[in-house]
């Protein structure tokens, strides 16, 4: 009796999973703040401003383009680092079909990175990166993404890091909607929380 009530209720739940509101294939665009956290030789923490549009490149492809700003205290010394870069992000539609739960994807990006405490690469410079990950689709308005990116600068490919990240993105309704997120680098040991606000002009 108990499977038989599970799976009626998943039954009802697919309608939902199938008009989800993907952060991916979608016009929007944002704003946030991040809350940062450095341990490396010397600690710092501080905050950062975010702003990002994501643009159809394709049916199955977006265009994501980042501005991020922030400012650090340390023990001895305020520093600043900022990061302009354009994404191509492609959604492996195929996987589960294009209302599917699951969608994966791939991408790739470059970039300008200015770091004056060199803590995420140690030289200011262009950047390259590689993304893979996957979205969830929970519900009609909330979303679940993991995923994980390989970076690097142009002038020194032995110069690079790899940063986790998962983000909770919750569409309020067709036009608004708020994330959280958290990313952690590995070589560079920085924690950053990020909270911001999505709007869908379409």
């Amino acid at each position: 009796m108990k499977s038989l009530y599970l799976y009626c209720l998943f039954v009802l739940y697919i309608p939902f999973l199938l008009q989800a509101k993907s952060k991916f294939g979608d016009y929007y665009l944002g704003f946030g703040l991040d809350f940062i956290e450095a341990e490396d030789t010397t600690s710092y923490e501080g905050e950062g401003l975010s702003l990002f549009v994501n643009s159809l490149a394709s049916d199955q492809a977006d265009f994501h383009f980042i501005f991020d700003y922030g400012t650090l205290d340390g023990s001895s010394s305020k520093e600043t680092v900022w990061n302009l870069g354009a994404d191509y992000i492609y959604h492996l539609d195929n996987f589960s079909g294009v209302d599917g739960m699951i969608r994966p994807y791939v991408g790739f990006g470059i970039g300008y990175l200015d770091d004056s405490a060199g803590l995420s690469l140690a030289d200011d410079g262009f950047s390259w990166n590689l993304q893979i990950g996957t979205e969830l689709l929970l519900t009609e308005e909330i979303s679940l993404a993991f995923g994980g990116k390989f970076f690097g600068l142009w002038s020194d490919f032995a110069e690079t890091d790899f940063e986790l990240g998962v983000d909770f993105v919750w569409w309020i309704n067709d036009v608004h909607g708020v994330s959280l997120g958290y990313n952690h680098g590995l070589d560079g040991g920085i924690d950053v929380i990020g909270l911001k606000y999505l709007y869908s002009w379409r």
